[in-house]
């Protein structure tokens, strides 16, 4: 029998079983004794030896096989206590089961009752202890849950082991690199999983930042690369996403707002991403999670072999049958990889998108984030204080050209967000939700080691778009800001060279990259139309050398109107239209609605404090005299962003 959610679903598991046995024990030999006592009258004593005799047999079998049962059951409860993070790990709900009445208790006491009942975070040390996020040598949760902690590579075996089997692995690793391979023949295609989050700005990540504990992605980090200049080409949900899926600019795609057509209609569809990937390739396609487009059946078919599309939440469900989202996605991703074909007949390559909610906030709703209750408490309760960014003050915000401060709906939102009285709840939440992408990432590669696959697919972590969290007076996305523009990516690809495992990659990237990254995973060319490159050149060797140099600029756009000028863009005000170039060196911004130019020397200013065009003239600021303003810059500037705008829209490779 297998355990239930609660851990009490054995025949076995309770002394009140023994007690009605013995009570059956009773009543059987008291009937067998009456049912008797007729023929003890008819044949004489001989009869009445016999019936005794069974009498005492049916005793001695009750009875032994009673005091068997209570044996199974004190083997089974001291089971229990002694292997808790061991049937965690077998179930993500049977850790609950472990924990005190007392821990319940609290739990229950915490904010929206009942969700600690469907979190894959509750835990305790395997001493029942508590322990703080701060404690970084006691167990912790993610030290159970995961494969990895922030310093060493998981298992390819199990979650749970000692520092000197981690240290052992990581030996293994470095000593024999090719036993990671798995014997996988150079030209096959790879299977590709790819983790895609929702509004992770750069800094979310805790390579990059120790206040985020991300274990699993940092593990991928040291084992593949981590690519520092990621950039969106649009920062918005559904235009990413279309990008994604279609390789090219929103000028290109056409994909204006969640319900339009664009992704499925303005480019042939099935030569887009995953029906490419699917149809002449022959791969085991999924999709999970957030869509955020239109799904007519007639073209998720030819796309996905199994899909599950859901968001806009972060408790899905009514008590007691809620479930956290991201454990939704994690349980729909295991799914997949288990229901793949995997016989010796039909074994295809495989191609998920785990396609995360988190960690997008709930617009409109306070709070704005809702984690599991057990990963805040543990990772960032109240001692923790998170410093907000550089930008974010009141000052700032009164900087910005005087458009921005009028009905902006990133000022909107930033109240009761954001804003400094709400900042350290919010931020908590919002890495917490970052922390549960984590653990989900990490169930996720240990399917994938326990399936024998680990080392045929490449894993890469990336989102949608970045997100402000405060800087500037705003939140959310949208504007070419730094915040907003860059995001994470990690790729972890078996090809890659020992000597560039764990290294870091200031390339400008895009996510017009990603599809014939992906492709090319699949030894597939890029479709015609797809405008983006193949990561992979960054860091596997090529044959034949003749591409062009990699990228050293690249042009943004955030406009639903004209490609042009943003004529008809219809949120003047509430979110501008904007177009950018942006270069190692500098930035170049146009607000084509208020015929505004804005220009930021980046090298010096990394945060966009200072317009060369309207502010420097003005500043004392002594930290600011070497930043150099002149018309020549300016106008390369312009004349490159117009060069690289036409080049974009137009359907061109950049």
């Amino acid at each position: 029998q297998e355990r239930s959610v609660q851990g009490t679903n054995h025949p076995f598991d309770c002394p009140s079983i023994y007690v009605s046995f013995i009570m059956t024990v009773k009543f059987n030999t008291a009937a067998l004794g009456t049912s008797r006592s007729s023929n003890y009258s008819e044949h004489g004593e001989n009869s009445g030896v016999a019936r005794k005799g069974r009498q005492f047999f049916a005793l001695i079998l009750f009875g032994g096989v009673g005091a068997l049962c209570m044996l199974y059951y004190a083997h089974e409860h001291q089971f229990l206590q002694n292997e808790e993070a061991t049937l965690y790990h077998d179930h993500p709900m049977a850790m609950a089961s472990a924990v005190s009445r007392e821990k319940e208790k609290i739990d229950n006491d915490e904010r929206a009752g009942g969700d600690d009942n469907r979190s894959l975070l509750r835990h305790t040390a395997k001493n029942g202890s508590n322990f703080s996020r701060s404690n970084t040598t006691n167990s912790n949760i993610l030290d159970l849950i995961s494969t990895t902690t922030k310093t060493t590579q998981p298992s390819p075996s199990s979650s749970f082991r000692t520092k000197t089997d981690e240290a052992t692995q990581n030996e293994q690793l470095e000593e024999h690199p090719e036993e990671q391979h798995d014997q996988r023949e150079k030209d096959d295609p790879l299977n590709v999983v790819l983790f895609y989050a929702d509004d992770w700005t750069m800094k979310v990540l805790g390579k990059l930042d120790s206040n985020v504990y991300t274990p699993n992605i940092d593990y991928l980090a040291d084992n593949g690369m981590l690519f520092t200049n990621n950039c969106v080409v649009s920062s918005m949900c559904w235009m990413s996403r279309a990008t994604l899926v279609t390789g090219t600019y929103t000028a290109v795609h056409q994909q204006l707002w969640p319900h339009s057509m664009g992704i499925l209609e303005t480019l042939p569809w099935n030569e887009t991403l995953f029906p490419l990937m699917k149809q002449q390739k022959g791969y085991y396609t999924g999709l999970v999670g957030k869509w955020h487009a239109p799904s007519p059946r007639e073209y998720m078919t030819p796309a996905f072999d199994l899909h599950r599309f859901y968001y806009g939440k972060h408790w899905m469900g009514q008590p007691p049958n809620r479930q956290h989202v991201t454990d939704m996605n994690r349980e729909h991703a295991l799914e997949f990889l288990k229901r793949r074909p995997r016989s010796a007949e039909h074994n295809p390559p495989f191609f998920l998108k785990v396609s995360f909610f988190a960690t997008h906030a709930i617009d409109g709703h306070y709070p704005s984030y809702e984690p599991m209750n057990t990963t805040r408490r543990q990772y960032y309760n109240d001692s923790c204080y998170i410093k907000p960014g550089k930008t974010a003050t009141e000052e700032h915000w009164l900087q910005l050209p005087s458009f921005l401060r009028q009905n902006n709906e990133g000022r909107t939102r930033w109240r009761k967000r954001f804003e400094p009285d709400y900042f350290q709840d919010n931020i908590k939440d919002l890495y917490s939700l970052a922390t549960e992408v984590d653990w989900a990432i990490g169930e996720v590669v240990q399917e994938l080691k326990e399936q024998g696959v680990f080392n045929k697919t490449m894993i890469i972590f990336t989102t949608d778009n970045g997100n402000l969290h405060g800087e500037h007076g705003l939140t959310e996305k949208w504007y070419p800001f730094e915040e907003s523009l860059r995001v994470p990516l990690v790729i972890y690809d078996p090809r890659m060279p020992k000597q560039l495992r764990g290294t870091r990659s200031d390339k400008w990237t895009l996510n017009v990259d990603l599809a014939p990254t992906i492709l090319g995973a699949a030894n597939m060319k890029p479709s015609s139309f797809m405008q983006g490159r193949d990561i992979s050149q960054l860091y596997l060797e090529q044959k034949e050398d003749t591409s062009p140099a990699w990228r050293e600029d690249f042009f943004y756009e955030f406009n639903m109107g004209n490609p042009n000028n943003a004529s008809d863009h219809p949120w003047k005000h509430f979110i501008d239209a904007s177009f950018a170039l942006v270069t190692d060196e500098w930035k170049y911004v146009v607000w084509p609605q208020h015929n505004y130019e804005q220009l930021f020397h980046r090298s010096v200013d990394p945060y966009d404090e200072w317009d060369l065009l309207h502010k420097i003239e003005n500043t004392t600021n002594a930290s600011f005299k070497l930043i150099q303003s002149n018309d020549e810059i300016y106008q390369h500037m312009k004349s490159r962003y117009l060069k690289l705008k036409e080049r974009a829209q137009g359907g061109l490779p950049i």
